[in-house]
């Protein structure tokens, strides 16, 4: 019966990674959200779905979610899936020299504080939080969202100067990957990050704006770029590759598609 948790589940994919998930009724899957309350009537009823609070900025909501967790999986957990994650859909469509301007910088300072507490910090939070349950699970893995945007590669090809510190967080949470996939390679944890492919996960205007501005940039990667994928066909394909994941794969950003082509 593998267990799984996913944090950050109150909408997009984590919430559609609770609903794919939860769908085989031998998996365990346990949601974790800021405010249960409004997460719960968007979940299917289903006697496999757990949902706990636990935000990826406070260290003892996730010690309380673990301790909780291990009540439920007697004590191990198979796979760990960080998706939560911060973005100022606003300032990320402004050019990175403009942002450091006087008049954006203390938006910018604000920015960066947000963006790296949450990104960067929180996995690693979580991370830990989970670690003693990960350890004495079957499957061993760890593997925290990340994005295609946040590969410097990709960002050279196309040309996307947008989103500077949404992707710079990602990035810093790949490190975060590398580093931890060394620490428990030993233990035998496979920990990796996933990038998700362009997904439409809200639908607002400026979401819709934003892939706009940005569709030009990704053909210039891939010219046969459709446009973005749904939550649910996006997950479908991460689910496949996490379960396909081993030990070669540690320390490492894998897209949805199972390679290292992010769209």
């Amino acid at each position: 019966m593998p267990s799984y948790v996913i944090a950050g589940a109150s909408r997009g994919l984590g919430l559609q990674f609770i609903k794919t998930l939860s769908q085989d009724p031998s998996n365990t899957v346990i949601a974790l959200a800021r405010n249960p309350s409004s997460v719960h009537p968007l979940l299917p009823s289903l006697p496999n779905i757990h949902l706990l609070a636990a935000d990826l900025t406070d260290p003892s909501s996730l010690r309380a979610a673990a301790a909780s967790t291990s009540t439920l999986t007697n004590g191990t957990l198979d796979y760990l899936l960080i998706n939560g994650a911060w973005i100022n859909l606003t300032t990320q469509s402004i050019a990175p020299t403009d942002l450091a301007s006087p008049a954006n910088e203390p938006q910018l300072l604000t920015d960066v504080d947000t963006a790296f507490k949450t990104n960067f910090a929180g996995p690693l939070l979580c991370a830990t939080a989970f670690l003693p349950l990960v350890r004495a699970g079957q499957q061993r893995k760890i593997v925290v969202i990340s994005t295609g945007m946040a590969d410097a590669e990709f960002v050279r090809v196309a040309g996307v100067w947008a989103a500077l510190v949404y992707s710079a967080s990602k990035a810093a949470v790949n490190m975060l990957v590398a580093k931890l996939a060394v620490e428990l390679k030993d233990d035998g944890i496979v920990v990796a990050s996933l990038s998700p492919g362009l997904v439409d996960t809200d639908g607002t205007e400026a979401s819709k704006k934003n892939f706009e501005m940005l569709m030009p940039m990704f053909r210039k990667y891939e010219p046969e770029f459709q446009g973005p994928i749904t939550p649910r066909e996006s997950v479908e394909m991460q689910i496949r590759v996490i379960q396909g994941l081993t030990m070669a794969h540690a320390g490492q950003m894998w897209s949805h598609l199972g390679n290292q082509r992010w769209i």
